[in-house]
């Protein structure tokens, strides 16, 4: 998980906040919307992405049980730059905007916890641009595959997500992302299934990767 508040500060803020049943393909706020709510997973999973659900959804992260989001822009006071649906029928707890400015006014070390939680996703962002503009694709890949994988009991992970979204993340090709996953898959490093991409050893995967020439974008 990106950051994480004490649970002092957890508790603090769950003790003002609105229980909220939300369905599957619920949108809890859209893009350009002038931010009002700080969310919480209680259960079930929720997305951010940069594009409207009619478009390829771009730098999506998906969010579950212990995740807080909307800080940053309650604390900016300005719209919103990405979109925040429910993938999974959920229960999120409702920090509204008044209360959260009111509590963090009056609270000193909640006011600091915050902050580091907002500074945690900007150091995220970064290493997200860096591992973009500079490393190789199938490095880029690789990492991707195994930071976002569930890990398995027998070992090594499971990566749930479609080739596309794989693509629309990485900001390359789809034929690019199937040729090198074709490539690992040959080498049994991994094994594509309809909807998902088993990791037998993240280990060998990010190895493999760093070794690996870098491809030509193909074209979509």
């Amino acid at each position: 998980m990106v950051g994480t508040l004490s649970a002092q500060s957890r508790q603090k803020l769950l003790s003002i906040s609105e229980l909220k049943r939300t369905e599957a393909g619920d949108i809890i706020w859209h893009r350009n919307d002038q931010q009002q709510v700080m969310v919480y997973v209680e259960t079930g999973q929720i997305r951010s992405y940069v594009l409207s659900s009619t478009e390829p959804q771009f730098g999506f992260t998906d969010w579950g049980p212990g995740s807080w989001l909307g800080e940053a822009f309650l604390l900016l006071q300005g719209d919103n730059v990405f979109t925040v649906e429910a993938v999974e029928d959920s229960f999120l707890r409702i920090v509204q905007r008044e209360d959260f400015e009111n509590l963090m006014a009056q609270d000193a070390a909640l006011a600091c916890d915050v902050a580091r939680l907002v500074a945690s996703r900007y150091r995220r962002v970064l290493c997200w641009a860096e591992e973009a503009l500079s490393r190789p694709i199938p490095e880029r890949m690789a990492n991707r595959l195994v930071r976002h994988s569930r890990p398995r009991t027998s070992g090594g992970g499971v990566y749930w997500g479609s080739q596309d979204n794989l693509a629309s993340n990485l900001a390359v090709s789809r034929p690019t992302v199937s040729k090198i996953l074709k490539g690992w898959e040959r080498s049994g490093l991994i094994r594509i299934s309809y909807g998902s991409i088993e990791i037998p050893s993240c280990d060998q995967l990010l190895e493999a990767a760093k070794a690996a020439p870098q491809p030509q974008q193909q074209s979509a």
